[in-house]
């Protein structure tokens, strides 16, 4: 048996395929129906506004509305739709949104043609109280205003020529619109008008050549060895040239008079410049023996103190060097 199209659709929207028509819907497998790309998906869905719109008049079409810095969507007032090259008598039944619009004589509607727009915004991304409002209301929405007139530009276009929403289908996906049927079409010497909104912001697939940006709330688990491009100055709480936190701080600089600088405050108590010269800054400095932990060298105000030895040195010592004990001095001197 052939195709039973109403059975296929009822079991795609079950998730389920269509094999036989033979078999039940309970008897069909579960699996993906749908087949959606990543220039389908609107990733910044969030910043289209969902009452308030921004536009509605004539001064206004081919404007954009941006948000967070990025445009978002396009308003389009009364656009010359361009009628497919197929007609059924004296009807033209299927009409397609291009910029710019397309000829006369229409379009072949088995192609899509390169300058067909898409990606209009429906009803549906508005408050329950802006359902029926059109884009063209004083309280616009985002239902489509269509137009039907033997005007052959916007500017000709009046009030009496709008269609009701009952006469035709605006596919708001791939900006296609038919008309119910031959008695309400526009007939081939007629031209169809429409006022809608476009989305124009990002989508999944910008990622490959746009990027992303913004702030993450939630949680990241992972060494983070795919995570790349982050610039140190995202990071908060990173200072660049800091080692070291509490009222303490140590850093490393490109400034040549300070090269690594430790303070508290703006106390600065070591700081190495390029010249290599050496500040230290402190009323008290001690050096102790490591093992030991006995001072060995004392600085307080202008007095040196240096641990003394408890005995005298015999022997040879080191050129240069100098022994204390607590009654006597030793220089060491080359033989």
């Amino acid at each position: 048996m052939g195709i039973n199209s109403l059975k296929k659709s009822s079991r795609l929207l079950q998730s389920r395929r269509y094999t036989h028509d033979s078999f039940t819907d309970a008897q069909e497998a579960f699996t993906s129906v749908l087949d959606i790309n990543a220039t389908e998906v609107y990733t910044d869905q969030i910043l289209i506004p969902s009452s308030s719109l921004p536009f509605s008049g004539s001064s206004q079409s081919g404007s954009i509305y941006s948000a967070s810095g990025k445009q978002i969507m396009k308003y389009y007032y009364r656009a010359a739709m361009t009628k497919s090259d197929l007609v059924s008598g004296s009807a033209s039944d299927v009409w397609f949104l291009l910029s710019p619009s397309g000829s006369n004589a229409g379009i072949n509607a088995q192609l899509i043609d390169s300058n067909q727009q898409n990606n209009f915004i429906s009803p549906k991304y508005s408050v329950p109280a802006l359902t029926n409002a059109n884009t063209e209301d004083a309280t616009p929405g985002y239902g489509a205003k269509v137009f039907v007139s033997s005007a052959t530009s916007s500017a000709g276009v009046v009030a009496g020529d709008q269609v009701s929403t009952n006469n035709y289908t605006f596919d708001y996906k791939n900006g296609t619109l038919q008309f119910t049927s031959n008695a309400v079409s526009a007939t081939t010497s007629q031209y169809v008008y429409i006022s809608t909104y476009q989305y124009i912001g990002r989508t999944l697939a910008s990622n490959d050549t746009l990027g992303y940006s913004g702030s993450f709330s939630g949680s990241f688990f992972g060494n983070g060895a795919g995570v790349t491009n982050i610039s140190a100055s995202s990071i908060v709480g990173l200072s660049l040239f800091s080692i070291g936190t509490g009222s303490i701080t140590a850093s490393v600089d490109v400034n040549p008079n300070n090269l690594f600088l430790i303070k508290s405050g703006s106390t600065q108590y070591l700081n190495i410049s390029s010249s290599s010269n050496t500040t230290l800054s402190s009323n008290l400095f001690i050096i102790k023996n490591f093992t030991t932990q006995q001072p060995v060298l004392t600085v307080s105000q202008s007095i040196v103190q240096i641990a003394t030895q408890s005995f005298n040195p015999s022997g040879t010592t080191d050129a240069g060097s100098i022994w204390f004990t607590s009654s006597s001095m030793y220089i060491g001197l080359e033989n």
